[in-house]
């Protein structure tokens, strides 16, 4: 086999193995952002806090993540801090640059629901 053969069968190789490694990683991604998930609908208050913190970690993820955030300072309570939580999501929120969790954000304003710390400082 000839030299350039040889270094594009290599390039293939590594390309393949490359792309392979970045799917395995996503599919890794895609498996943590569903516990995580499942982790911010628990009414567990540090497992919840935890997760609307993490999440924004993977924002290539986020088209699950943020409709999640969403739902959980809409609607969610947790067993203590719920402001903590919903601060979380809300923190999360804007470092996805969800633009469409503004609406939900104002409705939990008007509806009184606190988003400042109860528990944290």
């Amino acid at each position: 086999m000839s030299r350039p053969m040889r270094l594009g069968c290599l390039l293939i190789v590594a390309t393949t193995l490359a792309l392979a490694g970045d799917a395995g990683a996503q599919a890794g991604d895609a498996a943590r952002v569903n516990a995580l998930i499942q982790d911010l609908q628990r009414r567990d208050f540090e497992r919840a806090h935890g997760a609307a913190e993490r999440l924004r970690d993977f924002p290539a993820h986020r088209a699950r993540s943020v409709p999640a955030l969403i739902q959980a300072i809409a609607s969610r309570e947790w067993d203590r801090c719920s402001a903590d939580v919903r601060d979380a999501a809300a923190l999360t929120l804007a470092a996805l640059k969800a633009g469409e969790a503004v609406g939900p954000l104002l409705d939990l304003v008007k509806r009184g629901k606190p988003i400042d710390h109860e528990c944290f400082e």
